[in-house]
C-alpha cells in the first residue's frame, strides 16, 4: 500500500471537519498507508469548545495526529506551518470544508511518473476547467510585467492549488520556504507579487484529475456554510478576507 502524508487546514468548525473526514476517509484515505497526519486549526468562527471538538474528531481517526492551534488565524501561515514541517515524499493536502464524490485509490499517483508534475489536484466545479478544450494541466493567464507595470499582453503560467490535491513533498516544502505569509498561498504562486515563488514553480505542472465525475470530484461544502451565515469571501491585494454581507 502506498504511503502518503496528510495535511489539513481547518478552522473551528467541527461539523464541517467531521463531514470532510468521514467522506475522505471512506473514499480515499483508507486506500493509502498514512505515514503522518497534521492539522492546523485556526482560532476562527468557533470557540474553545469547537476547537476541542475538532481535536477529538482528528484523534478518533488518527490518534497520533499532530495538532497546531495558533493564537492568531492566518491562512498562508497555516499552509506554511504544515508544509514546512512535513516529511513525506507525497502529501495529500486537504481543507476542512470538502466532500469527495467518488472513490480514489493509489493508482492516481501514477501521474507523478512525469517528473514535471508536482501536483495532482481533484477537479471541482469552482475551477471551471474544461479539459477537452484546455488540457489536463491547470494554468492561468497573467499579464506581462515590465519594471513593475502590467502590460495588456497575457502569458500562460502553471496554476497550483491548496484545494484537495496530492503534492510532491519536496515541492510543497520549497513552496513553503518561499511563501509570503501576507498573501494568499496559491495566488502568490502565479502572480508578480512573489516573483521568487513564481520562478520556482514555473517549470512544474498541476495535473487536473477528473476521474469519472469529469466536472466535480471535490465538492465544496464551505460555500453553503458561509451563505447560511451571510459570510462573504473576497480577495483584497492578494489576500483572502471573510466578512458579513451587508
Amino acid at each position: 500500500m502506498t504511503a502518503i502524508e496528510l495535511t489539513i487546514v481547518a478552522t473551528r468548525r467541527p461539523d464541517l471537519l467531521a463531514a470532510t473526514m468521514e467522506s475522505f476517509q471512506a473514499r480515499l484515505l483508507k486506500n493509502f498507508m498514512i505515514s503522518r497526519v497534521s492539522i492546523n486549526i485556526d482560532p476562527l468562527w468557533g470557540d474553545d469548545q469547537d476547537e476541542a471538538q475538532c481535536c477529538d474528531i482528528m484523534r478518533r481517526y488518527y490518534p497520533e495526529c499532530v495538532i497546531y492551534t495558533p493564537e492568531k488565524p492566518g491562512y498562508a501561515a497555516a499552509v506554511e506551518r504544515l508544509w514546512s514541517k512535513s516529511t513525506g515524499e507525497v502529501l495529500f493536502h486537504l481543507e476542512d470544508d470538502w466532500n469527495l464524490a467518488e472513490d480514489i485509490d493509489a493508482s492516481i499517483l501514477g501521474f507523478f511518473s512525469d517528473p514535471a508534475t508536482a501536483e495532482i489536484s481533484l477537479i471541482c466545479k469552482e475551477k471551471n476547467w474544461d479539459i477537452s478544450k484546455r488540457g489536463v494541466y491547470h494554468y492561468a493567464k497573467v499579464k506581462y510585467n515590465v519594471c513593475g507595470l502590467d502590460l495588456p499582453l497575457y502569458r500562460k503560467v502553471p496554476s497550483f492549488t491548496v484545494s484537495p490535491s496530492f503534492i510532491r513533498g519536496d515541492f510543497a516544502r520549497r513552496w513553503a520556504s518561499l511563501m509570503d505569509l501576507s498573501l494568499d498561498p496559491e495566488k502568490q504562486a502565479r502572480s508578480n507579487k512573489n516573483p521568487a515563488l513564481t520562478r520556482y514553480v514555473s517549470p512544474f505542472r498541476n495535473y487536473v484529475y477528473t476521474g469519472k465525475s469529469v466536472y466535480n470530484i471535490a465538492v465544496d461544502i464551505g460555500r453553503d456554510w458561509r451563505d447560511t451565515r451571510n459570510i462573504k469571501k473576497s480577495i483584497v491585494d492578494g489576500t483572502s478576507h471573510w466578512s458579513p454581507q451587508k
